[in-house]
């Protein structure tokens, strides 16, 4: 009798205490890979938002750092033609804080426009249009080269790396052209000294499920190789 008593009791299972600390145990290496998971996820959520932004800045900053190099190029003025050749082009048409606007061929076509960077929105984008025509300093439709931009800022140098304007107080216009009208070049003084620009682009994003937004600055030193 006593032998089948303890064979009745083994049979009987796990006590009501034993369940419980399992079920804690569970709970807790299950509320631990929770965690786990979904700091991974945040990590993960905050690099992707962080590549966006970033490549959106630097996707910008490399076109507008090309263009740039580029002005003051005038294929026109190396042709065979003399009808085709610019009486006394200005390669920096409008230059403000934070918007500019160059001359020549810049992008490799052949023929000299003026290619405008500006902020339109949220959106930095690209006009390109025939030189004096409105269009051409018009900030309102163009090609799109980084979304989420909030802070594009150009400063000035002349040869001697002084600041244009000196102090560069923003906001400025340097002779006093901005854009949205056709450009006045009765004076180039200023515009007519730049040899240098730096450009500052600032882009940000919001992550979802994140309070703060990914902020990405980036800035580029250009030199205007086509201007002595």
């Amino acid at each position: 009798m006593k032998m089948n008593y303890a064979l009745h009791r083994k049979d009987q299972g796990h006590s009501l205490l034993e369940t419980i600390v399992s079920l804690s145990v569970f709970l807790l290496v299950l509320f631990a890979v929770y965690i786990v998971l979904e700091s991974n996820q945040t990590i993960y959520v905050k690099g992707e938002g962080r590549v966006d932004v970033q490549q959106s800045a630097r996707g910008a900053m490399d076109q507008i750092s090309t263009l740039l190099r580029n002005a003051g190029y005038f294929p026109e003025n190396f042709d065979a033609n003399p009808a085709n050749d610019l009486a006394n082009p200005v390669p920096i048409q409008v230059a403000t804080d934070n918007a500019l606007a160059i001359y020549g061929d810049a992008d490799g076509t052949g023929t000299s426009n003026v290619f405008l960077f500006c902020l339109n929105g949220t959106s930095l984008i690209r006009v390109r249009a025939a030189v004096g025509t409105p269009a051409a300093y018009t900030c309102n439709q163009g090609q799109v080269l980084g979304l989420n931009i909030t802070n594009p800022r150009f400063a000035y140098f002349d040869a001697n790396n002084n600041p244009i304007p000196n102090p560069p107080t923003p906001p400025y216009q340097l002779d006093g052209q901005g854009v949205a009208a056709v450009p006045s070049f009765a004076d180039t003084t200023q515009r007519g000294a730049v040899r240098r620009a730096v450009i500052t682009l600032t882009a940000t994003e919001n992550v979802a499920g994140q309070q703060q937004q990914q902020i990405y600055t980036l800035t580029s030193n250009v030199r205007l190789r086509n201007l002595n």
